[in-house]
C-alpha cells in the first residue's frame, strides 16, 4: 500500500473508523480519467486500485489518496489465468478443475485452469463474447463448426508450446480426452496470440480463442467493480477504461545532468548540511 508520496506506508492495523472512504476508482493504468476522479471535490479521499501503476504521477494525487496495486496476483486470478469466477461463468465446474501451476522459475505461480464442460463451439464462443465483448483472434475452427462439441476448456495466462502440452497432459490424466495428442475437443482461451503456442495448438487440433491482453485485464476491473457494488451497495465505484498516455522519459544522460543541476551545493568547511523534506 502506498500513501500520497508513494513511499511504502509503515505496517499498521487497518482501522475502518479512521480510514473511511465513499468512493473507489478502478483502472488498469493511471489515466486522465483516474486523475480527474481523484481530484473531484469530495468529502473523503478516494481509494484507487491500479493493475499497472508504474507510470503513476504522484504529484497529481490529492492529499490523503490511497493507491493499491496488484500486478502478478491480478494477472493470476482475474484475467485469463487461474480464474475460477470466469471458469464458472463459462460453464466449468470449478471444484472439479485442475490448476496449471509453475511458470518462469516460480513453481508456485498459477497460470491456468483446465476443466471439463459439456458444450459446443457456438455456445462457448457466445459466452466468451458476453464476458469480453469480442476477441482478437480465433484459430482452429470456422463459423460452420458452431455445433462441434467441446469437452475441455483451458483458461491460460501463457501460450507457448510447453503450456499447450501441459493442458493436453492434464486432460489426458483426468481421462477427459483419450490421449495427449487428441486436442480436437479442447478449447484454449488466452489473451495474446503467440506464434509458438498457435503452431503447437494447431498441430494437436485444439480450438483457440485469443481475447487480447487489454480485454483480459479489463475483465478483471469489471469483476472487481461488480463484487464491490455487491458487497457495499452505498459505495461509489468508478471504472475507468482508457489507454494510458505514457510521456517518454529523457535519455539517462539528460536525467543525470538534470539531477546534478538540482543537487544542493556541498556544505562549506566546518558548516552543517541540513536536508529539508517536504511534509
Amino acid at each position: 500500500m502506498y500513501g500520497h508520496d508513494m513511499q511504502p506506508a509503515p505496517a499498521r492495523h487497518y482501522n475502518s473508523e479512521t480510514a473511511l472512504t465513499t468512493k473507489v476508482i478502478l483502472s488498469v493504468t493511471p489515466t486522465e480519467g483516474v486523475y480527474g476522479g481523484i481530484n473531484q471535490a469530495q468529502s473523503r479521499p478516494p481509494l484507487v486500485f491500479l493493475h499497472r501503476p508504474f507510470n503513476l504521477n504522484r504529484s497529481r494525487l490529492a492529499h490523503g489518496t490511497t493507491v493499491l496495486s496488484s500486478h502478478t496476483a491480478f494477472d493470476e486470478f482475474l484475467t485469463v489465468g487461474y480464474n475460477t469466477a470466469l471458469a464458472t461463468r463459462l460453464g466449468l465446474n470449478s471444484e472439479g478443475c485442475e490448476c496449471v501451476q509453475g511458470y518462469k522459475g516460480d513453481p508456485e505461480r498459477r497460470i491456468g485452469i483446465v476443466g471439463r464442460v459439456s458444450s459446443t463451439i457456438g455456445e462457448l464462443t457466445a459466452r466468451i463474447s458476453e464476458e469480453f465483448g469480442a476477441w482478437d483472434e480465433v484459430h482452429g475452427f470456422s463459423n460452420e463448426e458452431h455445433a462441434a462439441p467441446v469437452d475441455v476448456v483451458a483458461i491460460m495466462n501463457a501460450f507457448h508450446a510447453e503450456e499447450v502440452q501441459r493442458v493436453l497432459d492434464t486432460a489426458a490424466t483426468r481421462n477427459w480426452i483419450s490421449m495427449p495428442a487428441d486436442g480436437g475437443r479442447v478449447m484454449y482461451l488466452t489473451g495474446q496470440a503467440r506464434v509458438p503456442g498457435l503452431e503447437a495448438a494447431m498441430k494437436k487440433g485444439i480450438r483457440v480463442v485469443c481475447v487480447g491482453h487489454r480485454a483480459a485485464e479489463e475483465w478483471g476491473i469489471r469483476y472487481l467493480a461488480h463484487r464491490l457494488r455487491e458487497q457495499w451497495p452505498p459505495l461509489v465505484v468508478d471504472e475507468v477504461y482508457e489507454v494510458e498516455e505514457v510521456v517518454p522519459r529523457p535519455p539517462k544522460r539528460q536525467r543525470a545532468e538534470a539531477q546534478e543541476r538540482e543537487s544542493p551545493p556541498p556544505p562549506e568547511q566546518g558548516g552543517t548540511q541540513v536536508e529539508v523534506q517536504s511534509p
